[in-house]
């Protein structure tokens, strides 16, 4: 990775290719019939896909309070997209307006308490 890049980047970059790699992996576990591997796999994904924000926050090493802020607000669209697949997905490729409310709601959630604690913490930290 460029040194130069920046954290944001730095994190979509780890962070996308995490969940592209768990993808395959789910898919190879499933060819194989690894039902424990695919399983853990799948719940990995499941993890991620509402946590892409602070993945995203983590990955890249960032410590700025408005670089943490964009990071949220980059992830945010993207969980909700990915909770929507996931949603069809965990739906055996069908779509289920409940399930897929029920998720777009985990990942809105997940957003709003990540973006209270990036400002809880900016507080604290400013005194």
């Amino acid at each position: 990775m460029n040194k130069g890049a920046t954290p944001i980047f730095r994190g979509v970059c780890i962070s996308a290719t995490l969940y592209a790699v768990l993808f395959l992996g789910h898919i190879i576990a499933a060819v194989q019939e690894f039902d424990t591997v695919f399983q853990t796999i799948a719940v990995l994904i499941s993890l991620m896909t509402f946590l892409i924000g602070p993945s995203i926050v983590l990955f890249g090493q960032i410590t700025e309070f408005q670089q943490k802020i964009r990071a949220n607000l980059l992830g945010f669209p993207i969980s909700i997209a990915l909770a929507i697949g996931l949603s069809w997905a965990y739906e055996d490729q069908s779509f289920d307006i409940v399930r897929s409310l029920a998720f777009v709601f985990v990942a809105v959630g997940v957003h709003f308490q990540h973006r209270q604690l990036i400002f809880q913490k900016h507080a604290e930290k400013m005194g």
